[in-house]
């Protein structure tokens, strides 16, 4: 990102080499000249005579000519589409809904008949349903005087006969029948019975009475005939409601279905009860609890619908020598445009207009972006090298090409998305905000479809460039693909909607096309990032993740072969990943870095003084400074061939080097001048470059800081610290080592309470055990007993005194 190359004296040089300046150049003109050619493809054969152009004279047929009618075709097929007959299929889920509904009701019917004391309460043979319901409803005084009726009448044996009489009348008046059925009943049964009926009846009448209040907030169907069925009729009827039930369902209830239809579906069902008042509970019943249970099956559909389609016979055109296409003075429409051009009569040549636009419009994109490189860097948070340059043209390219192939017949699923993921993962969502956005003017001059079909790609486009900044996992990419699929369905649902013109199925089919185009973007930028980043000068943070894995063969070498430089690396690593952190620098790109900043000691470990491990140093036994100076300097050197023949990527390799800088090596500096009198400088300083990017510049100072942190105690002051960080900080830029990292004075500052924070934690202060402790277990956890006993205790020899602070540990 913003590291620049490695070019040195140090480097291994390999004959002629092509200038960073020229190269890059190159790649610009090339990319240049892809995508005008590419955009432009409509404008090399552009009809003069289109669709919706005005001819001043008749155009007629030079030859005799049968050809297919593409647009009378499209429309049959599309009306055969529209035509067909939806797939549906059963919700069994729905039908447990209704019967369990149902069911629910009938129970509220059972409760409200057992409440009020069913029909019949007593024998028929007794009472008659109808005297029944009559002595239910009577009132009070009505009940009272049936009852003195019946004892006066029933005193007199004469009036058995008139009693029968009136039972035999089929024209008697309801009342006078249960006055003549009560008062058989009271001749012929014992007192006991007789008043065990008038007792039953009362009982009935309360509980009816009752029943009445419940009735009335009970469901509707329930309030009119439900309490005055028998229990046959109540419970034959249920019988048949759940069979008709069952029925409608089985024939299907389709979502949407109007009222007044269902209504007539109801009341033409077989399984429905005879009686009038009956079958309107019923039907009410049914009413309330039959759900529509047959979904569309969409992808039958789909399946019907396109077979539906194929099997539309092509619409034939068959024209005469001479005969009219096209009357002057009209338009030409779709239709007579594809005769006229079947019989190269549009007369196509090179749009220069439009080769012109295309060019001017690229050239403007390629200028405002060059613009933005070099004077909106730190806004980008980007440094672009050359190899960068190709790897934005080769995504730019392929996005070219999948527009110039897929649109418009295929534009929903042009992955247009995927350059945002692509870029945001290995530059910032700012660039990739930019190149998308010049890009899309680009495309928009270049396509011919609807615009508004291309917007839904443009907006999952901008949401991509969005959401990607160098994220650190892949899944961040699969789910950003399954948001930008959403975005784009839901957009073209939206403008759909709008114009108000699109079938719903096709609507849906067009939104899945839509979605599916993200899910392709996310599958690109997943499956091209790999590749690309061989061309790349920057690397994903997947990259480096992979790259700072510690069984990576130069890694695995640093720890094995130089465990104290190893034990320095990581301690430099957490300094510059904080302070990087703190100027919003690339973390994961410094933590990488630095894990591989000093693999040139590998080569010769014991000349560095962490790797020595109480051995005699090989620069007394050597005892020449320029000597050593250069086995210091070689671990630059060497470290370059390492990291260039085990191909780490350019990126890191700038750490190597750019770490170091050009700063003297003052120890060995100092023993030579005072050995001689021609001492050259250049000798012993760092061959460079100096740091190119802030995150090399971020190792430098860490690297110079940590020796520093590691010399001061545990009781040395903040102040103290921080002066000295800010001396070491001066000293690098006083000697003009931060000159080209972009960090400034103010950066500085906010880095040495970084280095100060996590020396401290590093360092935090420990136990400081007594003397006793010392001798035997330096941590203080295993103190003999008889070492711990109290002087004074003459009780037990087994009570111990712990100091203090171990007890408290």
């Amino acid at each position: 990102m913003g590291i620049s190359p490695t070019l040195s004296s140090s480097t291994p040089k390999t004959g002629y080499r092509i200038s960073p300046k020229c190269f890059g150049r190159a790649i610009i003109g090339i990319t240049f000249i892809c995508l005008t050619t590419t955009l432009s493809v409509r404008f090399y054969a552009e009809p003069r005579l289109g669709v919706g152009t005005f001819v001043d004279q008749d155009l007629r047929s030079p030859r005799n000519f049968a050809a297919t009618d593409v647009e009378a075709t499209k429309q049959a097929k599309e009306l055969a589409k529209q035509q067909i007959i939806p797939v549906y299929r059963n919700n069994t889920e729905m039908d447990k809904n209704a019967s369990k509904h149902l069911e629910e009701l009938l129970a509220v019917g059972d409760k409200l008949r057992i409440s009020s004391g069913n029909l019949p309460y007593v024998d028929r043979k007794i009472l008659s349903d109808d005297v029944q319901r009559y002595f239910r409803k009577i009132s009070d005084s009505n009940w009272l005087l049936v009852q003195e009726r019946a004892s006066i009448q029933a005193a007199n044996p004469r009036n058995q006969t008139n009693a029968i009489a009136n039972l035999l009348d089929k024209e008697q008046d309801l009342e006078s029948l249960a006055l003549a059925e009560l008062v058989i009943y009271k001749i012929n049964a014992n007192p006991q019975d007789y008043q065990r009926l008038i007792n039953q009846v009362t009982e009935v009448r309360a509980a009816y009475a009752m029943t009445q209040t419940q009735v009335a907030t009970s469901p509707e169907m329930f309030r009119d005939h439900l309490l005055e069925m028998t229990n046959e009729e109540w419970d034959t009827n249920k019988s048949l409601i759940r069979q008709a039930l069952n029925e409608l369902q089985s024939s299907g209830i389709v979502a949407g279905l109007p009222e007044d239809m269902l209504r007539r579906r109801l009341k033409n069902l077989n399984n429905l009860p005879v009686k009038a008042e009956h079958r309107t509970m019923a039907i009410a019943l049914l009413q309330s609890t039959v759900k529509p249970n047959m979904t569309i099956d969409y992808v039958a559909t789909t399946e019907r619908a396109i077979k539906a389609s194929e099997s539309v016979e092509a619409r034939k055109i068959f024209l005469k020598a001479g005969e009219i296409i096209v009357k002057g003075g009209e338009k030409i429409t779709e239709r007579q445009f594809v005769i006229l051009d079947e019989l190269k009569m549009t007369q196509r040549q090179v749009n220069y207009k439009g080769l012109l636009l295309m060019v001017g419009a690229t050239t403007a994109a390629f200028g405002i972006f060059g613009y933005a490189n070099r004077r909106w860097q730190y806004l980008l948070k980007v440094k672009l090298q050359v190899k960068d340059f190709l790897n934005l043209g080769v995504i730019c390219t392929g996005n070219a090409l999948a527009i110039a192939l897929m649109a418009p017949s295929m534009i929903a699923f042009v992955p247009l998305a995927s350059m945002g993921l692509i870029i945001g993962s290995f530059y910032s969502s700012r660039l990739g905000l930019l190149v998308t956005g010049l890009i899309s003017v680009l495309f928009a001059i270049a396509i011919s479809t609807d615009l508004l079909l291309f917007a839904p790609i443009l907006v999952g486009a901008f949401v991509a460039a969005a959401v990607t900044n160098r994220p650190l996992t892949r899944s961040h990419l699969a789910a950003t693909g399954l948001l930008i699929g959403l975005v784009q369905a839901a957009v073209y649902v939206a403008i759909a909607l709008i114009a108000g013109s699109t079938p719903p199925i096709f609507l849906l089919i067009t939104a899945l096309q839509y979605a599916s185009g993200g899910l392709i973007s996310s599958i690109i930028a997943l499956g091209a990032i790999p590749y690309l980043e061989h061309i790349s000068y920057a690397l994903t943070p997947f990259r480096l993740a992979e790259l700072a894995n510690l069984d990576r063969p130069l890694l695995r070498r640093l720890v094995t072969e130089t465990p104290g430089t190893f034990q320095h690396t990581l301690f430099v690593a957490n300094l510059a990943e904080a302070a990087a952190r703190e100027l919003g620098a690339d973390t994961t790109l410094v933590r990488t870095g630095t894990l591989y900043h000093d693999i040139g000691k590998t080569i010769r470990p014991e000349y560095f003084i962490e790797n020595q491990m109480g051995q005699p140093n090989p620069h007394d036994v050597l005892n020449d400074p320029w000597e050593s100076a250069r086995i210091v300097k070689e671990h630059v050197s060497g470290g370059l061939k390492l990291a260039q023949k085990y191909h780490l990527p350019e990126m890191l390799q700038a750490f190597i080097p750019e770490h170091q800088g050009t700063i003297a090596i003052a120890y060995f500096y100092c023993q030579a001048q005072q050995r001689s009198d021609h001492v050259s400088e250049s000798d012993f300083r760092y061959v460079g470059p100096i740091p190119q990017s802030r995150e090399t510049g971020i190792v430098m100072l860490a690297d110079a800081c940590e020796a520093a942190l590691r010399s001061l105690g545990t009781d040395t002051t903040l102040e103290a610290a921080n002066t000295l960080l800010m001396r070491i900080f001066q000293a690098r830029w006083d000697d003009g080592q931060l000159k080209d990292s972009s960090l400034t004075k103010a950066d500085l500052e906010k880095i040495a309470p970084v280095f100060i924070k996590i020396w401290k934690e590093r360092n935090h202060g420990r136990i400081k055990y007594p003397n006793l402790a010392d001798k035997l277990d330096p941590s203080g956890s295993a103190l003999p007993d008889h070492l711990c006993v109290a002087k004074d205790s003459e009780k037990s020899t087994s009570q111990l005194v712990f100091p203090q602070k171990i007890a408290t540990r």
